[in-house]
């Protein structure tokens, strides 16, 4: 009885876990969505910023120049960040999987161990049931 308890407070605790892992994942899958929104949103900029042929003089294009950089830092920035992301979500659910199958091996002891109590007790009721003579 004792390890049956013990058994179930851990399947609870690896439901617990398996629950805050989930999060984990939804909460990764999230970021993942918004960084390669931002992504698109850079890499239009950058197609879209072209030079103004009225205004071509050194100022201009120091300044064009120097934004054209600091969009390419910010594309780099967030490929980093997406790729990151991403080995951080394969190791969420490597673990995620890890915890199921804990879980259900967890549950398949717990089954076994109710079964086996079950025929003890059958097998205790049967040696204590006193057999009827036919008369």
């Amino acid at each position: 009885m004792i390890k049956l308890k013990r058994l179930n407070t851990l399947k609870l605790l690896k439901v617990k876990v398996l629950n805050k892992v989930s999060k984990e994942i939804n909460t990764l899958n999230g970021e993942i969505e918004k960084s390669n929104l931002l992504k698109d949103k850079l890499e239009t900029i950058k197609k879209n910023s072209k030079q103004n042929d009225k205004f071509y003089n050194a100022w201009n294009m120091n300044h064009k120049y120097n934004f054209d950089i600091k969009v390419i830092q910010q594309l780099s920035i967030c490929e980093n960040r997406v790729t990151f992301l991403e080995k951080e979500l394969n190791r969420s659910r490597n673990k995620l999987g890890i915890l199921i199958l804990q879980k259900k091996h967890i549950e398949r002891k717990i089954q076994t161990i109710i079964s086996q109590e079950k025929n003890i007790a059958d097998m205790k009721i049967e040696r204590n049931t006193p057999t009827f003579k036919n008369n």
